[in-house]
Formats: structure tokens, sequence, C-alpha cells
């Protein structure tokens, strides 16, 4: 009788085991094509994103820099309406990143123009004004800064990740504003 009850509680278990394995088989097959037919969706469309753990990749980490740290980017666009609110500038592009603001700035009459101290200063005063947390403002008038500003501003508003362009964008503050202030 022991022997009975025993065969048929085995015979239970392996057919369970057995029909529970064919259901893992079919359930693989739906969860394959679930995930071919996957969309990637960016539930966070604010550009500051932080860079991956794998920072060496995108920085040169472990140099006394400060601007080897700029790992978060926004774009500033109310900064940039009250630097363009000042009658000695016509187009401002602003990026901040951390405590820091880059400003591109545009100055009336044309690149003939010269960034004076004043004028800095305004700027500066302007975009502190509209975030306490930053502590530096770099501002130039450089045509060429101002473009590729411009295109950075771009690619942080449509959401792509700066980690495609960080490198690009630290070596470029790097040259345009090669003392710390």
């Amino acid at each position: 009788m022991k022997k009975t009850i025993l065969v048929t509680t085995m015979a239970i278990v392996l057919s369970s085991f057995l029909g529970a394995c064919a259901m893992n088989d079919k359930d693989k097959d739906l969860g394959e094509e679930s995930r071919d037919n996957m969309t990637e969706v960016n539930y966070d469309n604010r550009a500051d994103r932080d860079l991956d753990n794998d920072l060496d990749n995108n920085l040169d980490v472990g140099m006394d820099n400060q601007y080897d740290e700029n790992a978060r980017m926004d774009v500033a666009d109310e900064a940039a309406d009250k630097v363009t609110e000042l009658k000695e500038v016509e187009d401002a592009t602003v990026i901040v990143t951390d405590n820091n603001a880059y400003v591109a700035a545009k100055l009336e009459g044309g690149e003939n123009m010269k960034l004076t101290k004043e004028t800095e200063e305004k700027i500066a005063d302007k975009v502190r004004n509209t975030d306490p947390d930053i502590n530096d403002v770099f501002v130039s008038t450089n045509p060429d800064f101002l473009d590729r500003m411009n295109e950075w501003a771009d690619e942080i508003n449509k959401g792509n990740p700066v980690t495609e362009f960080i490198k690009e964008f630290n070596d470029t503050i790097r040259r345009i504003f090669p003392t710390d202030r």
C-alpha cells in the first residue's frame, strides 16, 4: 500500500513538474515576442541627466580642475532672457552645470564690440539673480562659442543625453576659460 501511494505521489509530482516546464517554454516565447515589440520610453524629460557610473569614458577624472566635474547640464532660458534684457546684449545662451553658469553672449553692435568688465559683471548678476545656487559665471562673446552653446542647448532641449557631448563641452570650457576665478 505504501509502495502504491509513493509511486502515485511520484507520478503526480513528475507530471506537475513536466507540465510546468512546458508552460515555461510557452511563456518564454511570449516574453521574447513582448520584448521585440517594446518601445524605449524616456520618462525623465529633464536634460540634467547625470553621467553613468563609468565616468572614465566621459571625463578626465582625477584632475584638479573644476571643469572635469561638469556631468550635469541645464539650459537656463530664464537666465538667458534676463541677460538679453541688458541694453548691451543682443542675444545670449546660458548653460548651467552644478554651481557654474556659462554664458555665450552676442553684444549689441556686432562682433567689433568688446566685453567690458562692467558688462560682464551685469551679465553675471542677472544670471545669479535667476539661480541663487550659481557661484561662478563665465562669460564669452566669442562667436564660435556662441554657435557651439546654441547647438548644445538644442541637443539638451531635445532630451538627448549629455554623455554624447560632455567631453567636448568640458574641453571647450577649458580652452575658453583657462583660469579659475
